[in-house]
């Protein structure tokens, strides 16, 4: 009815002034805005002092871009808006040339090459405790931004130029869009499409991971897309869309792929049978879980990639992940739960093509800060 207390109630909500609306945010809102600005600023203080290096995969994203504006967003055959660019014989970059466009036009600095990602990856820690308040009900969905902070490999790689955390960053941005459109919204497919596909031009190695997690969660929640056929056929449009690109790419070049995986010393481009390649990549998918890996420092990684005396996780969130870890396992019907759980399992994928590594691996770090702060949840219920 037109005079109902609830119209009156949103009429005053509507009208409520920037300041009384700051006044309404609870604590917890206080504490996410504050640990995001500390985020903010461990990715960018002292930012072309650290890491010490500026390496050359660094600085051929600014080039790149610079070349691209130069013969008037052309690659050198004069195909207009290439998908991917030439990195020393291989073609694996995309993404993060276009994003360093802006950067291109003003004067050339470490800083701006650097803080292109560096200010992308903010959707991190702002997705994990966005889904973790709405989709887990999470107390400690606040302490996201803090936690992420003070990964030791994401704070090392998130102030670099390299595609990785790029990569990593629109991942994260799929995985917040797939749960909205799971639990929310129907309406947000598409943009988990898009997130999805900028996840799979960004880094060479996530395309495995992001179609093998797309797959698995059509599988998984088929029930759920089938009751919407109209919606599903018009994100499935969408995503028809985002593919031109590389259907584009590889109608153009054919043996890029092979030459990749060549340039990289991939086992699947050697001549041991099928089997001895499935056991190959059996072996280095399964590597991708090994908690001496990921919570000890280790030597196999180069030493530019690892901060020194530190794992790529810290020591003391293993209990908290494994205690997330059972959590999830025991709610594997709650389709937030298994979303985080699929991740996890097919995160080490794209790294299993050719050998274990940091940069290839990093995603890892999503489903292993969900499980983490989950399980710290755990604890903050057992007390």
């Amino acid at each position: 009815m037109e005079g109902s207390p609830e119209i009156a109630q949103s009429q005053s909500k509507r009208k409520l002034t920037p300041t009384q609306k700051l006044h309404e945010l609870s604590w917890q809102d206080w504490a996410f805005a504050l640990g995001m600005s500390l985020y903010l600023a461990t990715r960018l203080i002292q930012l072309d002092k650290f890491p010490i290096y500026f390496f050359t995969d660094e600085a051929v994203q600014t080039m790149s871009a610079v070349d691209l504006l130069t013969r008037g967003l052309r690659d050198v055959t004069g195909r207009l808006l290439p998908t991917y660019f030439d990195n020393g014989g291989q073609y694996n970059l995309s993404l993060s040339v276009y994003l360093q466009l802006i950067p291109a036009l003003l004067p050339r600095s470490v800083f701006l090459t650097r803080a292109v990602p560096a200010v992308i990856s903010l959707v991190v820690p702002l997705t994990l405790g966005l889904a973790l308040r709405d989709f887990f009900k999470a107390r400690l969905w606040w302490a996201a931004p803090v936690f992420l902070a003070a990964v030791p490999t994401w704070f090392l790689h998130s102030r670099t130029a390299f595609e990785t955390s790029l990569g990593v960053s629109m991942f994260s941005l799929f995985l917040y869009f797939y749960l909205c459109y799971r639990l929310k919204n129907r309406h947000y497919l598409p943009l988990a499409f898009l997130f999805g596909a900028l996840a799979f031009y960004a880094y060479s190695p996530m395309q495995l991971v992001v179609v093998l997690t797309g797959v698995v969660l059509l599988g998984v929640d088929w029930r759920y897309h089938w009751a919407d056929r109209k919606g599903l056929l018009r994100g499935l449009a969408v995503l028809v869309l985002l593919a031109a690109p590389y259907v584009r790419f590889r109608l153009q070049y054919p043996e890029a792929l092979g030459q990749h995986l060549t340039q990289l010393q991939s086992y699947w481009v050697s001549s041991q049978t099928l089997g001895a390649k499935i056991g190959d990549f059996l072996r280095r998918y399964v590597h991708g879980f090994d908690p001496t890996y990921w919570f000890l420092p280790n030597s196999s990684d180069l030493i530019r990639h690892q901060m020194k005396g530190l794992g790529h996780m810290r020591l003391i969130s293993l209990p908290f992940v494994l205690l997330g870890l059972g959590a999830a396992v025991s709610r594997l019907k709650d389709p937030a739960w298994r979303v985080v759980l699929i991740a996890l399992l097919t995160a080490p994928a794209g790294a299993a093509l050719v050998d274990v590594a940091i940069t290839r691996l990093l995603v890892m770090i999503l489903p292993l800060s969900y499980l983490a702060l989950l399980g710290m949840e755990q604890v903050v219920a057992w007390l």
